[in-house]
Parts: C-alpha cells; sequence; structure tokens
C-alpha cells in the first residue's frame, strides 16, 4: 500500500525553506517579518508552512489560524485561533502580562480569556463601531506584541484565500507593527483564487510596500523534486521514463504527484511500466480519483460552455488551433467561444 499523503518525505523546496528560515530568524533576532507563501491548490504551501514550523520549534512558539472554507465563521476566526491556541499554551501570570489593559477588550473576541482570567474587568461600552473596532485591533496586536517579548512568536495564517474582510483588516492593521517585534507572521493564500477584486487581493496591496514584507511563491516541482517525491511515497526508486512521464502530465504539482503514485502502487502500475520500458504505448496511469475531485471542483465554477470548450479542446490535444474547436463545438457564437478561455485562464 502506498504511502498516506502527508507522510512522505518533504522534497524540492529547498530554495524557498532557506528564504522562510531567514525570514525566521530575522524575527528571533526582533527584526519582525510578514510573508506570503502563494500558489495553486495542491503545490504545498500548508506543507511547507508545517515544514518550518516544525524547525521553529527550538526558537519561537508557534500558533496556526486557519480560514475555513465553509460560510458561517463568525468574524476574526483565525485570529481567534490563534490567541485560544496561546492562551492553552500559557500560565496565567504569562498570559496576564501579554494582554496588559487590553484584557476585557480580547475577552470580548476570544470567552477562553475570561475563564482564563475571572478577574478581569468588564469591557467599556463602546457606541461608535469604528472606535470599536480601532480598540480591538490594537488590543489583537499589543497582545502579541508583549507575548513576543518573552519569546519569539511564528503565527502562521493558513488559507488566507478564504479568509473574511474583517480578518484581513487585522492583518493589514497588525502589519504596521510587525517590523518592532520578534514575530513572524506567515500566510498562505491561492494565487488562482485571486481577482482583482478580492478581498485579499487589496490587502497585499496594503502591506506589500513594506521592508518587512515578504513574498514567496511556489511552483511546480522540478524533473528530480518529481523523481524524490515518487521514490518517497513508492518506496522504490521510479524509472526515469516514468518521472519525465509523471512531470510532464503533473507539471510538477506535489499533490498530483503524489495521487499518481499512490495510484500506481496500488494498481501495479510501477511494474507495468518497467514491463513496457522503451515501447511506444500509452501511459500506464490513470488520473487518480483525488485528483479528479480536485480538478473538478474548479471546473464547476466555469460556465457549462467553457467546461464544453475545455473539454473538446482536451480531445484536440495540449495545442490546438481555434478554427477545429469552432467546427466541433458549432452552435456556439464567435465571441462567446473566444471569452471561454479568457474564463477559464481567469
Amino acid at each position: 500500500m502506498a504511502t498516506a499523503q502527508g507522510d512522505f518525505a518533504f522534497v524540492g523546496r529547498e530554495r524557498e525553506l532557506s528564504e522562510l528560515t531567514a525570514a525566521l530568524d530575522a524575527a528571533v533576532s526582533g527584526r519582525g517579518r510578514l510573508v506570503m507563501l502563494s500558489g495553486e491548490p495542491g503545490i504545498g504551501k500548508t506543507r511547507t508552512a508545517e515544514e518550518l514550523a516544525v524547525s521553529a520549534r527550538d526558537h519561537a512558539r508557534v500558533f496556526w489560524g486557519r480560514c475555513p472554507e465553509e460560510p458561517g465563521a463568525p468574524p476574526y476566526w483565525p485570529w481567534t485561533q490563534l490567541i485560544r491556541a496561546y492562551i492553552v499554551d500559557c500560565d496565567g501570570d504569562h498570559l496576564q502580562a501579554a494582554l496588559g489593559r487590553h484584557g476585557s477588550t480580547i475577552a470580548g473576541l476570544v470567552p477562553e480569556v475570561r475563564e482564563a482570567l475571572p478577574d478581569l474587568e468588564p469591557a467599556p461600552e463602546i457606541n461608535d463601531p469604528e472606535h470599536a473596532r480601532f480598540l480591538l485591533f490594537d488590543a489583537v496586536t499589543s497582545f502579541f506584541g508583549r507575548a513576543a517579548s518573552v519569546e519569539p512568536l511564528l503565527l502562521i495564517l493558513d488559507d488566507l484565500h478564504w479568509a473574511d474582510t474583517a480578518s484581513l483588516r487585522l492583518l493589514e492593521f497588525a502589519a504596521a507593527g510587525i517590523p518592532d517585534a520578534a514575530v513572524m507572521l506567515l500566510g498562505t493564500y491561492r494565487d488562482v483564487e485571486l481577482s482583482r477584486r478580492h478581498p485579499l487581493a487589496e490587502t497585499l496591496g496594503s502591506i506589500g510596500t513594506g521592508s518587512a514584507f515578504r513574498r514567496v511563491p511556489l511552483h511546480g516541482l522540478t524533473g528530480s523534486g518529481v523523481g524524490r517525491l515518487v521514490a518517497a511515497v513508492a518506496g522504490v526508486e521510479p524509472a526515469e521514463s516514468l518521472v519525465r512521464e509523471i512531470h510532464e502530465r503533473t507539471a510538477g504539482n506535489p499533490f498530483f504527484v503524489s495521487e499518481v503514485a499512490c495510484d500506481l502502487v496500488d494498481s501495479g502500475g510501477l511494474d507495468d511500466h518497467e514491463n513496457r520500458a522503451g515501447m511506444s504505448a500509452q501511459p500506464v496511469f490513470r488520473v487518480p480519483e483525488g485528483v479528479h475531485e480536485a480538478i473538478g471542483r474548479r471546473l464547476n465554477r466555469l460556465s457549462d460552455l467553457t467546461n464544453e470548450v475545455l473539454t473538446t479542446a482536451a480531445a484536440i490535444g495540449r495545442d490546438f488551433r481555434f478554427e477545429p474547436l469552432q467546427t466541433l463545438i458549432g452552435d456556439a457564437a464567435e465571441p462567446e467561444l473566444l471569452a471561454s478561455p479568457e474564463e477559464a485562464l481567469g
């Protein structure tokens, strides 16, 4: 049986991990950093953040806040998770010191604060929503700054493309205080999810001009990286011809590569490929179910015509001309047909 996804070796991200480690080292020394790790679905953003988190534990306290895809989460949910995790990992004296005079304000966001410190005074009543929001932003930012003065912090905000607008505004506010604190704030997001009107795009434009900001994009693995990942998942060294084939068909996406490798092991495809070495035949592996599902979720967002265009184009081949596509589609107007690839690319 193939290794479960997530259990295999971490490969092919040496340069990116080196960048992240350098940012963490700067933060530990008191020069805070705000880093955004971006890439397409399955490219390994969360996995790379996890690898940094493991190496950071000897130098900093690590806390995660995840943005859920499902609707219905309350505002500031990833920040609430960060504060909750700190409370669980902290004794009362250290928590009181980190809260300072903002304890009652933060308790309004995270009720567990009052459970840990029942003697907190009630929060003052503020009728102006804008003023109340400013006080909350200042309280949260100051809280992490004071906590970092005791021990450096690595705060990870995962899947920011799903973050609520309030959480993103808080991120913009907190970014201004990052350079003066022993804090590395690492965000991950899917760059393919972002249009110009996406709330995160505005946030990135706001925070992207600071000297403490870094953007680390993740791309597909190289051919050698694909070979190492397949070997880690399958437990055997794959043939070079198979590695080339997988690399070409997956574009080095680690999720796709690992799913293909698992499927090959389970179906005996690795042995089949060895037996057919040198033969000009169709690939010995199919597109695994997990990859079908991941791609299907993205295709479901597109119009029926665009899905028809993509299906027809895939039957023609990786490279195709407009004229045969138009002939095969037939009943679509030319402007609509021309717009469909733009929708797919967008």
